[in-house]
Parts: C-alpha cells; sequence; structure tokens
C-alpha cells in the first residue's frame, strides 16, 4: 500500500523536474503527514516562472490512481499563489506556486514594516515569514529557501519596534468595548475583543521577536515569551470566559484594561 509520504515525495520529485521551479517546501514539518481529516498538506512551489497549466496538469495525471481529484488553477494568484489540489490518501493537498521574484519583493516588503497588520481573509503578512522560517526543504537547487531561512533567522529591531508601536497605539480606539460594556451587549463585546486581542498578541509577538503565525496555537508561544504580563495566558481566556455573560462584560473589560496597561508599561521599561 502507497502511504501519504511515499505518493507525496513522488509528487514533489515530479515537480522538481519542471524546469521552471528551483525550490519546494512543505508548511511545518514533514513527519508526520496528517491523516484524513486532520489537516491539510500545504506544499509551497517557488519558480522563475509559474509552470504552464498544461505542464502541471501532466505531473498530476501521471501519478495515476495514487492520487484523486486532481484540479489545477482552483487557485488564481494573490497570498496563496497559483493553486492545484489534489487528494493523497483522503488528505485535501495544495500545490501553490510562487514566482522567486514576488516572494523576495513580499518578503522584503514585510521586513521593512510596510504590512503592520492582516490583509483581507485574514491573511497575515507577518505570518509569511513564520511559514517560512520553519518551513522544511524538500527540494532547492538553487538554495533561494535556504538564504530565505537564513535571512528570516534574526528579526529585525527596527520591525519589532514600529509594529509595537502600530497595535498598541491600536488598542487606544476603545470606543466599542465601552459602548459593548454599557449596553452588556455579549456579541458586540465579542466582536469588539476580538479586534483587540488581534492588536494585543500582535503586539506581545512583535515585542518578543517573533514572527506571528496567526491566530492558531497562540496561547503555546505565549507561555514561552520572556516579555509578558503576569499569568498572561490565564487573564486572557478569563477576560473571554467573564465576557460570555453580560453580567460580567464590565469585569471581563475592567480585567482587559489592566493587561493591556501592564503590556504597556512592560514595554515602556524594556
Amino acid at each position: 500500500m502507497n502511504t501519504t509520504e511515499k505518493i507525496l515525495d513522488m509528487l514533489v520529485d515530479s515537480i522538481s523536474c519542471i524546469e521552471e521551479v528551483k525550490s519546494i517546501g512543505i508548511c511545518g514539518s514533514k513527519s508526520p503527514l496528517p491523516k484524513a481529516g486532520e489537516a491539510d498538506i500545504d506544499i509551497f512551489v517557488y519558480c522563475d516562472e509559474i509552470p504552464e497549466a498544461q505542464k502541471r496538469q501532466e505531473i498530476i495525471s501521471n501519478a495515476g490512481e495514487v492520487i484523486k481529484n486532481g484540479k489545477v488553477n482552483v487557485l488564481e494568484g494573490g497570498h496563496w499563489g497559483v493553486g492545484d489540489f489534489v487528494l493523497i490518501n483522503g488528505v485535501e493537498t495544495w500545490l501553490m506556486f510562487f514566482t522567486i521574484e514576488e516572494t523576495n519583493k513580499h518578503i522584503d516588503a514585510i521586513l521593512n514594516g510596510e504590512y503592520p497588520d492582516k490583509l483581507d481573509n485574514y491573511y497575515y503578512p507577518i505570518g509569511r515569514c513564520a511559514m517560512l522560517k520553519d518551513m522544511t526543504v524538500l527540494y532547492d537547487a538553487g538554495d533561494f529557501l535556504g538564504s530565505l531561512k537564513k535571512k528570516l533567522s534574526a528579526y529585525p529591531k527596527s520591525l519589532s519596534d514600529s509594529l509595537v508601536k502600530y497595535h498598541l497605539e491600536e488598542l487606544e480606539d476603545v470606543e466599542d468595548l465601552e459602548r459593548a460594556v454599557k449596553r452588556k451587549d455579549v456579541l458586540f463585546y465579542h466582536f469588539a475583543l476580538d479586534l483587540a486581542l488581534d492588536h494585543f498578541l500582535q503586539a506581545l509577538f512583535a515585542a518578543n521577536s517573533t514572527y506571528f503565525p496567526s491566530r492558531k496555537r497562540n496561547l503555546q508561544f505565549i507561555d514561552s515569551f520572556i516579555k509578558r504580563p503576569e499569568n498572561c495566558s490565564g487573564k486572557l481566556l478569563e477576560v473571554i470566559r467573564l465576557g460570555g455573560d453580560p453580567e460580567g462584560i464590565r469585569k471581563s473589560y475592567e480585567l482587559w484594561s489592566s493587561l493591556v496597561n501592564e503590556l504597556k508599561d512592560l514595554l515602556r521599561e524594556v
């Protein structure tokens, strides 16, 4: 029986033979690969030019029955590149193609502080840096990914300073939070709180020179940070718990305000 890893290796080997392809990486770790329903497999392919759809379709077709539901050009550019889709043992697998030139420009712009916040569809540019820094390299003929990972290994202090400043300033806008507290409006409160929480987390990550990966597994990172409010994770969870009850919203907001002020004081000291 073909394992998911063997099929993926075969697919990556075939893609690497396309003339335009220079580097291939997988988001996160290759081992263990997810089982069907657990998560997707995201393969990032970096090229001089995006290979024509016909070439990419031939790779999928030549793989035979071990790959199901192959479709090319499911994604047609943007944050996630030109994307093809296949099923490997029931695991949704995305093949996302980018040019090396556009990737270098995008990463340089992020590191220069040109994208301090999330964009449409909850894409975090700074999260692309986090992904690339921890990417597992599968093929790297010209050392593009190796060089990029080395470049991202040191978090620029100028980026940290600019992101902290931006997100702390955004935290000053508490109008919607205070309206929700006054009205005891749980749903409105959680809408406003989520926006504020996003800025809090991004400031905290930047202060600890850590690329913000998106809103997944944040508590694991926070617990490892040196620069953080005391019992930060516990207080964040308590803010959310209290905010789920109309009678607890005021206490939630008081705790939230205290947490934000503690972060500000901590970063001023640093």
